[in-house]
This record gives structure tokens, sequence and C-alpha cells, in this order.
């Protein structure tokens, strides 16, 4: 079966894993305007589940026609089993440019954990290097604050992996903060990350909870004693962070 026809939309149901993104709510209604104006320019892609229908490609677009009432949308169906429907679905989701590092690993690490596919398997069936895979993995595995900060552009993806792989986590949590207010480049997180690794410093940062209205975490604050007067300043407050001078560090490369 290969084939396009329109389908009811209460017939066709999400895909069992989708990328968070598809869900944003301002792509949807920016989607849902382009669609009102030229219509559906291509299919979405299904595959028969019993009387049902699942979609493989097209999950923002079948939400958009649900959101828009549409009755039914342009489908192309096609016979696919679990293996086959997810590569699909890999290839149609991490082709997209709008996908940011934390929807793909977010996409990966469930994948991984629902259908124990090894990374050398996944690497396969997405035409990707093994240390592409990789690096999405250690994403998933960091902080929610870091994910945080790399899915609103605060810094970089290596960058975040260095902020990530700091042992001591007041120290993380305090760089990673005034890292998203001040910026950080990849090298220069990897200089913190040497640094404190082979500091013997407790870096015992006072951290504090920024709270909305509703008691929802915001951001966490770090404060420490400044080095000129010894007063408690906010660390994204700060001029710098330590540096170590055996690493040949410099507050340059610290800057974007």
């Amino acid at each position: 079966m290969n084939e396009i026809k329109n389908v009811s939309l209460d017939l066709i149901d999400d895909p069992m894993l989708a990328m968070r993104s598809d869900v944003d709510a301002d792509n949807i209604e920016e989607l849902m305007s382009d669609m009102q104006k030229v219509g559906l320019i291509e299919p979405i892609v299904v595959r028969p589940t019993g009387a049902r229908f699942e979609v493989i490609a097209g999950h923002r677009r079948s939400r958009a026609a649900r959101l828009l009432g549409w009755p039914t949308i342009e489908a192309k169906i096609v016979e696919a089993d679990d293996d086959k429907a997810l590569q699909m679905r890999l290839i149609e989701n991490l082709s997209r440019h709008d996908v940011d590092p934390v929807d793909e690993a977010s996409f990966i690490g469930e994948i991984i954990l629902k259908y124990h596919y090894t990374i050398e398997q996944i690497a396969e069936k997405m035409h990707r290097s093994l240390q592409w895979v990789k690096d999405r993995m250690e994403v998933f595995e960091l902080p929610d604050y870091i994910k945080h900060h790399l899915k609103l552009k605060k810094y970089p993806l290596g960058a975040a992996l260095w902020l990530g792989r700091i042992k001591n986590e007041n120290a993380k949590i305090a760089h990673a903060n005034w890292a998203a207010v001040n910026g950080v480049s990849v090298l220069g997180a990897k200089c913190w990350h040497d640094m404190i690794l082979s500091s013997t410093a407790n870096f015992n940062f006072q951290n504090i909870e920024i709270k909305d209205e509703g008691g929802q975490v915001q951001r966490v604050r770090s404060v420490i004693p400044c080095s000129a007067c010894g007063k408690d300043v906010f660390l994204d407050e700060a001029d710098s962070v330590f540096v170590h001078k055996g690493l040949k560090c410099s507050l340059e490369v610290l800057k974007i």
C-alpha cells in the first residue's frame, strides 16, 4: 500500500514519539496561518494501525489541521513496521532546520529508552556520526537548567557540554547561570571545567532560587564574596569568574 487520499482526522493518532517542539504554540500558530492561506502543500505520512492510522511524518501539520477544524487531511498511506516507521520519523524530524539540540536529545533519548537501541544503531538509522549521537545523549543527561539555557541559545552546544561535565554541583550551577547572562565560548567553558577540576577550592556558592508568583523556579542566582570588598555579589552581575594562570587562560577566552 502506498496511496494518497483524504483521511478523517478523527481516525488519525499522534505518533508514539514526537519532538517537543512539535507542540510549541508559536510554531503551531504560524503553521496554521500558512495553511489557512495556501492550504496543505505536502501530504502528511501515516501508516495503518488496525482501523486507524498513526502519523509518521507531519505531526505539526495534522495538529494545525485539527485546530483549524478541518474534517480531513490529505495523507500518504504507507505500510511500515515499528522499525521502519521509527527510521522514517527520525529522518523526517531531524532533517528539519528548526530542531534544536535539546529536542534532538530528548527524542533520541526516549527512543533508546523505549526501544533499547544502541548508540551505534541510532547513528546508522539516522545517517549521522557516532560522535553526533553521543553528544545528543550527553545533552539528554544534562541538568534541566543547562538544557533551558541551551534551548534559548544562551551559549553554544559545546559550551553546554563542558558546563555539564563540571563535577562540583555548586560550581556547575554558578558558572552555567553566569554564562547564561554574560555568554561563554566553548573554549571558555572548557577552561572553567579544567580550572575547577584542578582546584582544591570548595566553591561554596550560595545559590538562590528565583521563583514566579506561582512558586515555579525561573532561574537560580549564585552569590559569592566580591574579591575587592568582600561583600556578597550576584555572580551574574560580577565582571568575571575565576581564571587559573596555570591553564594559560585569559578573560578574552571567556567572551563570545
